[in-house]
């Protein structure tokens, strides 16, 4: 099929409601930003400055993600003295590490549309150590407030790092509304 073909095609509600696929899509496209955010504030943190310079880019870009947290939190203990205002990171850190867990629910577990109830429920499963299994309902606002985590996170990051407070972007965007 060539792109026309494909545009024209009807996904409507598949494999879930719009609304669910919107949001799921909001917190995938979040969290790609404050990856990146994190990437580029390590790279400044190292004394990288210049934006289109490589180094910091292929050093940090392959490491998984709690790697970079144990990154920024070491750079962040280490150049505190300096840098007063990077004191507050363990407050940041952690807050980063909870809208990881909040992402990773949507994007590492199956949702469905039950039929029988109209609903969208949501198989979770571990293995680590004990076996747990669950299904739960999920609803449009659970999925935002993932949203908003990692939104509030990344205003964290900014300010932290780079001195910026821009507040969370979920309330400006209402703001205009």
């Amino acid at each position: 099929m060539n792109n026309d073909e494909i545009r024209k095609l009807n996904f409507k509600g598949w494999p879930l409601s719009d609304d669910y696929l919107v949001e799921i899509g909001r917190v995938s496209v979040l969290w790609a930003s404050l990856e990146s955010l994190l990437n580029l504030c390590i790279g400044k943190l190292v004394g990288f400055n210049d934006l289109n310079d490589p180094k910091p880019f292929i050093l940090i870009n392959h490491s998984p993600f709690p790697q970079r947290l144990d990154v920024l939190s070491t750079l962040c203990e280490q150049l505190q003295r300096n840098q007063p205002n990077l004191s507050g990171y363990k407050k940041v850190v952690a807050r980063l590490k909870s809208a990881q867990k909040h992402r990773n629910i949507y994007a590492h577990n199956c949702s469905a549309l039950n039929p029988d109830t109209g609903k969208v429920q949501m198989a979770t499963g571990s293995a680590r150590g004990t076996l747990k299994v669950d299904v739960k309902v999920v609803d449009v606002a659970d999925i935002r407030r993932a949203s908003i985590e990692i939104s509030e996170a990344q205003n964290e990051l900014y300010r932290l790092v780079l001195g910026v407070d821009y507040g969370p972007a979920w309330k400006r965007v209402n703001a205009r509304h």
